[in-house]
């Protein structure tokens, strides 16, 4: 393999407690073109300690871990590695594992159960910037936010101080949180890409974050759709 070949590997760090699990995925991505593990830990301070030390640029992270969990162990490697990307790669779909991930700055979200050529494809999106969510886990999060919108008192004053969304961007944040890409947000609204692309920049700004994922989590969690 030339020097070239090897510069344009996509280096990819796993993180699973279970060694059947990791020796499967570990097997998979030897016959894959294009990936290269470089490391491989057990539980969540591993991890925390390998992507610091080794820098992959890419996390496939499992979220029930032991000593420190994946949620844990996620916000802490983004805080310090804030090019590595970070695909949470989960058996469950638990609301508060999905919110605590996408908050801690997880760059995807796809269930165990994904087919593998998919998960390759996943990989491939977010080492480029792009973000993902499963089908299954973007209909959760839709669903949240229909029940989070409901008012009351309680979270009157946190309406008043919300950003000001016009029905447009509540549009595209909507399916943004679904895990669409730009084009497919294009194609359903009738809109040109460059068009999505400014609405997507200026949800950003008004939402005081730096990607879709967050957009998506301060969504949820503020009830902006």
């Amino acid at each position: 393999m030339s020097e070239s070949n090897e510069q344009s590997l996509i280096q990819v760090l796993l993180v699973e407690d279970h060694a059947l699990m990791r020796r499967g995925l570990k097997g998979q991505f030897s016959l894959e073109p294009g990936f290269e593990v470089v490391g491989e830990a057990e539980d969540g301070e591993q991890a925390i300690q390998l992507a610091t030390q080794l820098t992959p640029e890419v996390i496939l992270m499992d979220i029930e871990l032991p000593i420190i969990d994946g949620i844990t162990a996620t916000q802490q490697i983004k805080s310090a590695c804030a090019s590595t990307r970070v695909l949470a790669l989960s058996a469950f779909g638990k609301d508060t594992q999905v919110i605590g991930m996408l908050a801690a700055g997880a760059d995807g979200y796809c269930l165990k159960s994904i087919d593998w050529n998919q998960l390759i494809a996943v990989i491939r999106l977010i080492q480029l910037g792009g973000t993902y969510l499963d089908p299954q886990i973007a209909h959760k999060v839709a669903s949240m936010l229909k029940t989070s919108v409901v008012p009351n008192k309680g979270t009157q004053s946190q309406a008043n101080n919300a950003p000001v969304l016009s029905d447009r961007e509540r549009e595209i944040l909507q399916r943004i949180s679904e895990g669409l890409s730009n084009q497919a947000i294009a194609q359903q609204l009738y809109l040109s890409v460059g068009t999505v692309k400014s609405y997507v920049r200026m949800i950003l700004n008004k939402l005081s974050v730096d990607d879709r994922v967050q957009a998506a989590a301060k969504a949820v969690r503020e009830g902006l759709i």
